[in-house]
């Protein structure tokens, strides 16, 4: 199932680790908050992660939709 929009309670798990870590690595933070995730949509949000890593996006409050949508067109077009 493709995820629409990232949610508030995903943006929450996410920044919880990213807390920690200071990064959006999957491989170094994912591990803080994987057992609260949802298992349809724990590939997505690893790969969400691994690409705003990888392309050095930061995302908070106030956008995270945005980035999440961004990621999104990203995919669908690759």
């Amino acid at each position: 199932m493709k995820m629409k929009k990232l949610g508030k309670r995903n943006y929450d798990l996410i920044t919880s680790g990213v807390k920690v870590t200071g990064t959006y690595d999957p491989e170094e933070t994912y591990f803080y908050f994987e057992e609260s995730l949802y298992i349809d949509e724990a590939q997505e949000i690893w790969d969400f992660m691994a690409w705003c890593h990888k392309s050095e996006k930061t995302f908070g409050w106030g956008n995270y939709e945005d980035v999440f949508a961004e990621w999104n067109k990203v995919v669908v077009n690759a």
